[in-house]
């Protein structure tokens, strides 16, 4: 059984490709999409938007693992936390429980819950023999998401790409490799992000930087790409980025003397700044919404998120303007509205 969901703002042409699946498969169609694989859909038309939850897919994380009566956590992890692997206090039966609630989180991370997406990735690389300090940092992930179930992506629509990146050097304190954070918003909420650690160790700030703008200059790419298959024309892509030396770095194609370290795989950057394909900004580090993806916020520096990466919460529960309301804010503008359909034998709750 497979599900599937056609969109398309052009009536012939999605009667004209639900045609042609009928006509090779046998398939049930279940109309507007409500539920699909673990997400709830909500589309509503009043305020031209669509938002993205897993609610039930959260609850269930919960259920399953015994933490229903727990008392939710306000950040996925503590920050400043230093997880290592010791060797000692191994989970004797836990491990296949901590890789089920683990994989759980990062499908959450993956789809529409963005800002667990550094501590999901952090506690990933303990999935082999993990400890009890990992399980107790991996149900705390699971506590905060549980506190912060009806939150998740909404799409408003009516704004062109927006994207940032940020680099965290030497984050990692055994490997000494610098985590890479990226975040592109379209259309009110955010379309991809990176959390991930660079592949090699960087000597400077500026180094480290330069290698996320790489990495992030890809993404753009692929996303102008897309833009234009979508019938957009082909413009520069606009990224922010912190660092004055990174900037100074990516904008001097006659080199610095310490680039020259640097794989020659990074230097792609240059290449496609040149081109006019993407072009970088100094973004102040208040503004810096990838900051959150690089390493974890205390709970009061969540509203350091001027333009959230497009979660939203219902109002009748956040009524201050609190950190917390100010990171998870409302959407954009209210402009684009794609419509869904679920086709498929079986809905998901």
């Amino acid at each position: 059984m497979d599900n599937v969901l056609l969109s398309s703002n052009d009536r012939d042409g999605f009667k004209a490709v639900k045609d042609v699946i009928t006509s090779t498969y046998t398939i049930r169609i279940m109309g507007e999409v409500g539920d699909f694989i673990g997400m709830r859909v909500t589309h509503d038309r009043a305020a031209r938007t669509l938002s993205l939850r897993s609610p039930g897919y959260a609850r269930a994380l919960v259920r399953a693992h015994g933490l229903g009566s727990a008392n939710p956590a306000k950040t996925p992890m503590a920050p400043g936390a230093l997880l290592t692997r010791t060797g000692a206090d191994l989970l004797d039966e836990g491990g296949p429980a901590y890789a089920e609630l683990l994989g759980g989180l990062l499908y959450l991370a993956t789809t529409n819950r963005l800002d667990i997406a550094f501590a999901a990735g952090v506690l990933s690389q303990f999935m082999h023999a993990p400890e009890e300090s990992h399980w107790r940092a991996v149900k705390q992930v699971l506590r905060y998401r549980d506190g912060t179930t009806d939150m998740g992506l909404c799409f408003c629509g009516g704004g062109d790409l927006e994207a940032c990146c940020d680099a965290e050097f030497d984050s990692d304190r055994v490997t000494r490799r610098t985590t890479t954070g990226s975040m592109f918003a379209w259309n009110g909420a955010a379309g991809s992000c990176c959390s991930r650690w660079q592949t090699m160790v960087s000597t400077s700030t500026a180094e480290a930087g330069y290698i996320a703008t790489a990495t992030t200059a890809k993404e753009a790419l692929w996303f102008r790409k897309l833009l234009s298959d979508l019938g957009e024309p082909p413009a520069t892509k606009q990224i922010g980025e912190e660092n004055n030396a990174c900037l100074a770095m990516v904008s001097n194609p006659e080199g610095i003397g310490h680039a020259n370290l640097i794989d020659i795989a990074h230097h792609v950057v240059r290449d496609r700044v040149a081109r006019g394909e993407v072009a970088f900004y100094h973004m102040s580090t208040t503004e810096m919404v990838a900051d959150g993806f690089t390493k974890q916020l205390p709970n009061g520096n969540l509203c350091r998120f001027p333009v959230p990466p497009g979660r939203t919460r219902p109002r009748e529960r956040y009524t201050s303007v609190t950190g917390w309301d100010a990171a998870f804010g409302e959407c954009w503008n209210t402009r684009w509205r794609p419509k869904f359909h679920h086709v498929s034998a079986a809905s998901h709750g």
